[in-house]
């Protein structure tokens, strides 16, 4: 089953998400060889680069090579260390492309500065087809208002745009105060996509030894319903924009789902790590067979079907809550 996303036409709406199974061409030759309609691959990380370059200038400055902070020692390390990740990146990108199938690169960065947009331009050389922006800026001052954090959002996508002549899609955090108000923002600015939503690091803590730890890296099913509404009211508010789910698609079912909403395609990794690459292949062939059924010829014939556009509006507002949970019931 056809779809558009991003302005490439793909065999599919299943697309591998940014993960372990993109990271090499053997993996990327996997998901097209069970007919992925596109993949995204493993994120190129600015803070990887930047927490390499600070272990290898402490580590020169214990053995005496320098101090810690003086002199252009942590600037060069980080020039060469992100010259380095980025030549094994480009590889990766030429090895992908190669395979036929659509790749998306990702590019992961915790700032606002403008020095990594090379990186971006470079991907798009090496044969990439699309970029997915990830953006990570940490709410951690209390002087900074959520009108100057996501602005900075639209900052940082504004100069990937320019930087690029292929399409740039946005990994969305899910927690924005308005995420609507930012998808326009960055439509404004040229961004063609919105890919709802990125899954941040969660730690948990071990209270036997009183410390942080990694939590599940993996999504659940149930998660799907904290994105099924925000993808049927972005789609229904900001059509222009190409929509991707992320979030706990796990099967066919959940597929149809979120393009019912508006959804131009899915992100998966989670289901390839329960079932194997095969995942894709039984997704595909639950919306063909699903289609079918409902009489639906290709994907536009009910994709949106169920977006804010043709949906009642008290589905979307808070006054559906009170149908579960009528006054009186104690």
């Amino acid at each position: 089953m056809k779809t558009s996303y991003l302005g490439l036409e793909l065999r599919s709406p299943v697309i591998v998400g940014s993960s372990p199974y993109t990271a090499d061409a053997e993996g990327v030759e996997q998901c097209a060889r069970n007919d992925a309609g596109a993949v995204v691959l493993k994120s190129i990380f600015e803070e990887q680069i930047l927490h390499e370059a600070a272990a290898l200038e402490y580590a020169s400055s214990a053995e005496g090579i320098g101090a810690p902070g003086m002199g252009d020692a942590g600037e060069y390390l980080e020039r060469y260390l992100g010259d380095h990740y980025k030549a094994e990146y480009l590889r990766l990108v030429e090895r992908a492309a190669a395979t036929g199938i659509p790749v998306i690169a990702s590019i992961n960065c915790i700032g606002t500065e403008a020095g990594w947009t090379d990186y971006a331009a470079a991907t798009a050389g090496a044969g990439a087809a699309a970029i997915e922006l990830n953006i990570f800026l940490q709410p951690t001052d209390r002087d900074r208002s959520s009108e100057q954090l996501e602005s900075a959002y639209a900052a940082v996508a504004r100069r990937v745009v320019q930087a690029v002549d292929i399409p740039v899609a946005v990994k969305l955090p899910l927690r924005l105060t308005n995420f609507l108000a930012v998808a326009e923002r960055l439509r404004a600015y040229g961004i063609r996509g919105a890919v709802l939503f990125n899954r941040f690091f969660e730690p948990d803590i071990d209270i036997e030894h009183l410390r942080f730890t990694a939590g599940d890296p993996f999504s659940e099913p149930s998660e799907l319903r904290n994105v099924l509404r925000s993808a049927a009211l972005c789609t229904a508010c900001v059509p222009q924009l190409d929509v991707a789910v992320s979030t706990g698609v796990h099967d066919g079912p959940a597929a149809a789902k979120a393009l019912l909403c508006g959804a131009s395609a899915v992100e998966v990794c989670t289901a390839i790590h329960r079932r194997g690459y095969g995942a894709i292949g039984e997704m595909n062939r639950f919306l063909d067979d699903w289609a079918a059924r409902h009489g639906f010829a290709s994907l536009d014939e009910f994709r949106g079907r169920l977006s804010a556009a043709n949906v009642a509006d008290e589905v979307f507002q808070r006054v559906q809550y009170m149908r579960y949970f009528p006054h009186g019931v104690r």
